[in-house]
């Protein structure tokens, strides 16, 4: 009984018909077949290649001027959140209390937003069941001399409850609630008041260098391959999509080293940034992403002056937003597949984010920042050079360099923040 068909059988046309053997089309078939290597291949030409060179992050911030300078410098001002904040317990009708730091201003900075005359208005918990209702209006009496160092300020309560004339409230004002600067009030016929200019802050970053080469043989360089032609060229445009890669990472994730002459230096990314603040602009406790989570931090960055608010992270964190409130997701048309595709997101605040899903990127980190303050800036004449070096031999040199550092405005004015600790 036949075990295989004979119309699959090579030997059918001599066994059954009588004819010859033929020449075949089979790798190492002995003497009829392919001697293997002997065979031109047809190769595709489109090359299959991963070639990451989407980034996202650097095409939403841009580039800023070059800079000629050792490093990148910019100034910072800040007027305050308009608050201060109790160090400790006092009673309600007390006539001074010592504040402490408020979203990262010191206590002795933070009394620069109030004068002799300034208005201040406080809800006093302790008093929500009073028939007053806890609320309480002070004018500031005195305040560290200018350019002191105190942490006291001293008022007189002037009204409680709703325009009351009551002149003190019972019960206690706790250590960490706050008093909100309503304005410096002035009189007919008033005379110069205390100026307070605030300390202004020179903030800075490194430069870096990142580089590529690229060497190769005067006999390769003349070698026809498939698909992609010269090798040298090939190569080349590698290693520029590899360095834009790069410029990407580093813009997110470094941390900032001084260069000496034993050691390249590193800048500041968003990573090195925002590390160095201490403030609940940064989340270190959060392991399992939330909504919950989400909205505190955009509510605290927009309170502080963000508006355009983009959320970078690995996909599997930005993935989080479509198993919230469907009604809050926004979509973009897909012309290409049909349907649509996660652009943003409304907070329950009402403020709505740019989601951003990355891939092969940290799933720990999650950056939520405002990408109009931010600009990677360039050496002067070195973001990006590509130079062939001298002639020593049978051989090309090129070298690919990119000089560059990153201007972060507001990473110290609570206006960006991270998760660091998601799982």
């Amino acid at each position: 009984m036949a075990t295989t068909a004979s119309a699959w059988l090579m030997t059918g046309a001599r066994e059954y018909e009588g004819r010859g053997l033929y020449s075949r089309d089979i790798v190492s078939d002995v003497p009829f077949g392919v001697v293997d290597g002997t065979q031109r291949r047809d190769v595709s030409e489109v090359l299959d290649l991963l070639a990451l060179a989407d980034t996202p992050f650097i095409n939403r911030i841009g580039w800023g001027p070059e800079s000629g300078g050792t490093n990148i410098e910019w100034i910072s001002e800040d007027l305050g959140p308009g608050k201060l904040t109790q160090a400790t317990s006092t009673e309600c009708a007390q006539a001074s209390f010592v504040v402490t730091s408020t979203d990262g201003i010191t206590a002795s900075q933070s009394l620069y937003q109030v004068v002799e005359g300034s208005v201040l208005y406080k809800y006093c918990s302790e008093q929500a069941a009073n028939s007053y209702g806890g609320h309480a209006l002070a004018v500031v009496t005195s305040t560290p001399a200018a350019g002191g160092t105190g942490v006291s300020v001293f008022i007189s309560l002037i009204s409680a409850g709703h325009g009351a004339s009551i002149m003190s409230l019972t019960g206690s004002i706790v250590s960490g609630e706050v008093w909100y600067v309503l304005g410096a009030v002035a009189n007919e016929g008033s005379v110069p008041n205390t100026p307070n200019p605030r300390q202004r802050q020179v903030l800075s970053n490194e430069f870096m260098i990142l580089r590529k080469d690229v060497q190769i043989t005067g006999t390769m360089k003349s070698t026809d391959m498939y698909v992609i032609g010269r090798e040298d060229k090939h190569q080349i445009l590698m290693r520029l999509k590899e360095l834009q890669r790069e410029r990407e990472r580093m813009a997110l994730y470094s941390a900032r080293i001084t260069k000496t002459s034993a050691l390249a230096g590193l800048m500041n990314g968003v990573l090195g940034f925002l590390g160095t603040q201490g403030g609940s602009n940064v989340d270190t406790s959060t392991t399992s992403l939330t909504e919950s989570a989400v909205n505190t931090m955009v509510k605290k960055l927009w309170e502080h002056g963000s508006r355009n608010l983009t959320i970078f992270g690995h996909i599997d964190q930005t993935a989080n937003f479509t198993k919230w409130d469907k009604n809050r997701i926004r979509m973009r048309v897909n012309d290409r597949t049909g349907g649509g595709y996660v652009t943003s997101y409304l907070t329950e605040a009402g403020i709505e984010v740019d989601l951003i899903p990355m891939g092969n990127v940290p799933t720990n980190l999650m950056f939520v920042v405002n990408t109009d303050k931010i600009k990677l800036r360039a050496k002067r004449g070195r973001k990006a050079i590509m130079e062939k070096l001298g002639k020593m031999g049978d051989f090309d040199d090129w070298q690919i360099l990119s000089e560059f550092s990153m201007e972060m405005k507001g990473y110290n004015l609570f206006q960006h923040g991270m998760f660091t600790r998601l799982t």
